[in-house]
């Protein structure tokens, strides 16, 4: 996909959110809910030839599926079909799940389940979306915040509609995510000396180590010395009166290989 078409599927994602807590039915929305507006935004675009699956297994990785891949055919040689695939994680924020140590270690597998996705016609794409208050206050701005502790210490004031940018800069998912459109671009170091994210980097490892040894002849896993994350789309944010339905707020990062 072009950066035009994610951002067309992005702003059709907001708007459906938006839409399912506008008319008070925030209880159906979940990570797995997600899958139901991007299908069928997808299906636009489908050819005869063309396929989307639920819970694609993994190219490099045994018994292991990522949430979406579209897969669109790009020739056929010799009565072979030749496919170029966007592969999607999508995460939805609820209940602070986002500040969690699990989450944060299954939002990094995430990005390296589409990072080992990756070659010449693979795409990777990480969606996360929630009530604009929850993706603002559990993500987007999300200080590191020690065990057994007051979070509301650690936790950076709500924005004022566009969060300004010292804010964007300091949270734990700033080391992952950029979240502003005039720096896309984020470059994660995976040699990082620092204990909160290298034990993450390190479970990944010791979760997926056979996984991946069984679908690549032995092979052992190894982190890449970096991963880049570039934001291709994040919604703005929207002022409601008080009593009014809380909108949603979305965003979108391709995930790249260093050249």
């Amino acid at each position: 996909m072009d950066n035009q078409e994610v951002n067309k599927l992005a702003t059709a994602v907001m708007l459906w959110l938006s839409y399912v807590s506008a008319v008070g039915r925030n209880y159906v929305l979940s990570e797995g809910a997600i899958r139901f507006p991007v299908s069928e935004y997808l299906e636009k675009f489908k050819s005869d030839n063309d396929t989307f699956e639920l819970e694609f297994l993994h190219p490099k990785l045994d018994q292991k599926r990522l949430d979406l891949c579209f897969r669109r055919c790009k020739k056929i040689e010799n009565n072979v079909k030749i496919f170029e695939n966007d592969a999607f994680e999508f995460k939805y924020i609820k209940n602070g799940s986002t500040r969690t140590s699990k989450e944060k270690r299954n939002i990094f597998s995430d990005l390296m389940r589409l990072f080992l996705f990756l070659d010449e016609n693979n795409k990777s794409y990480f969606l996360i979306c929630g009530n604009q208050e929850d993706f603002q206050i559990d993500f987007q701005i999300l200080l590191n915040q020690p065990k057994n502790t007051d979070k509301s210490k650690f936790q950076a004031p709500i924005p004022q509609n566009n969060p300004p940018k010292n804010a964007l800069a300091e949270g734990f998912y700033t080391e992952w995510f950029s979240f502003d459109n005039e720096n896309p671009s984020k470059i994660i170091d995976l040699a990082i000396n620092n204990p909160d994210y290298g034990e993450i980097y390190q479970t990944f490892i010791k979760q997926y180590a056979k996984a991946y040894s069984e679908k690549n002849n032995k092979e052992k896993l190894a982190l890449p010395n970096q991963i880049i994350t570039n934001l291709v789309f994040i919604s703005g944010d929207i002022t409601q009166p008080n009593g009014s339905f809380l909108p949603s707020k979305i965003a979108i990062w391709e995930i790249t290989k260093t050249t």
